[in-house]
């Protein structure tokens, strides 16, 4: 049986895992770089946990998804962590190419969510986990707007939030997209209905 919860401290590790998990392939050169102990290291210092619900079995957690808003994202201190994990100098740089972009706050008003971090472990993925979490976490919560981004090259994503009602509303351009794998981010909105 599957069950949906917000995150707890106690969950931050698994959180982590599952994250690594599921974007593995997002990962994988950067853990070949730097080492998967300091990855896993600089992520559970930077995630917000109170921005966190998961999906678990009574074995383990299978997927997580952030939703952030006008008080900031679900990443939090990343240059300084990424500093201290890689080094003063290549954490500066990996900052400014991969994560400076996950602290940039798209919430302009407390009606809207932003959507990040939806995760399903590999294993699980292709069941409709994610649009299930998704789903819920809308149904619980009281924005009326909800954002969320994603890489161009990602279409099974695409497909799914398109099918749960999300809108493209706008692109940007990415730096450094040859050396990421994709040329732009896809913004999407999902509106809410009077309920």
């Amino acid at each position: 049986m599957k069950k949906i919860r917000q995150a707890q401290e106690s969950d931050r590790n698994k959180i982590v895992d599952c994250i690594l998990d599921a974007f593995q392939k997002d990962f994988s050169e950067f853990i070949n770089k730097v080492g998967k102990n300091k990855v896993e290291s600089f992520l559970k210092e930077c995630i917000r946990i109170n921005c966190f619900y998961l999906i678990e079995t009574e074995q383990e957690i299978i997927g997580v998804l952030a939703l952030s808003d006008i008080k900031g994202r679900a990443i939090n201190g990343a240059k300084k962590a990424a500093q201290k994990y890689f080094g003063a100098f290549v954490g500066r740089i990996l900052y400014m190419a991969n994560f400076k972009d996950f602290e940039i706050n798209y919430c302009k008003s407390e009606t809207i969510g932003f959507i990040e971090f939806a995760a399903v472990r590999q294993k699980f993925q292709g069941r409709g986990i994610a649009s299930f979490l998704i789903t819920k976490v809308i149904s619980e919560t009281s924005y009326t707007n909800y954002l969320l981004d994603v890489v161009d090259t990602n279409y099974a994503a695409i497909n799914c939030y398109t099918k749960l009602g999300f809108i493209e509303i706008k692109r940007d351009k990415v730096m450094f997209g040859k050396q990421k794998g994709f040329k732009e981010k896809i913004f999407m909105e999902y509106k809410k209905e009077d309920e």
